[in-house]
């Protein structure tokens, strides 16, 4: 089994808490599990982002897939994780280097295409960010 991490924050009004990305490629049939009590918006992540990733020109890992956004107790809703499940996925597919996903904050909705789009709240989550210790970002 192959993991990697990537961050996105979660906002609950103005207040911004770290949401750890966790991508793990095992055995198993080709498929995406996403976990970490996620909304409706997030559970179409996981085409979003598939979507995304073969607009880009890469592939999207062809096994059993297991995305989760910790801590699982807090209600994670919106599409701005696209950014840090592709981060993840990729760093665990060994597609691009694990060590900066792993300390940078990435917030943004993916279009088909593979372009990033705009999401509300950056200014608040980057400042609850760099609270978090993350000193990096990527965003739209």
């Amino acid at each position: 089994m192959t993991t990697a991490s990537a961050w996105s924050m979660a906002l609950v009004g103005m207040r911004g808490t770290a949401v750890e990305v966790e991508a793990a490629l095992g055995a198993g049939l080709p498929r995406t599990v996403l976990v970490g009590l996620p909304d409706a918006a997030l559970y179409e992540a996981r085409d979003r982002c598939k979507a995304a990733v073969a607009g880009a020109g890469l592939s999207w890992p062809d096994r059993l897939l297991t995305i989760n956004l910790t801590p699982a107790s807090l209600p994670k809703a919106g599409s701005h994780y696209d950014l840090a499940i592709v981060a993840a996925v990729l760093a665990s597919a060994r597609l691009v280097p694990a060590e900066p996903a792993a300390r940078t904050v990435f917030m943004g909705e993916l279009g088909l295409d593979g372009r990033v789009r705009a999401v509300r709240g950056i200014l608040p989550a980057l400042l609850a960010a760099r609270s978090h210790g993350l000193t990096a970002a990527v965003v739209p």
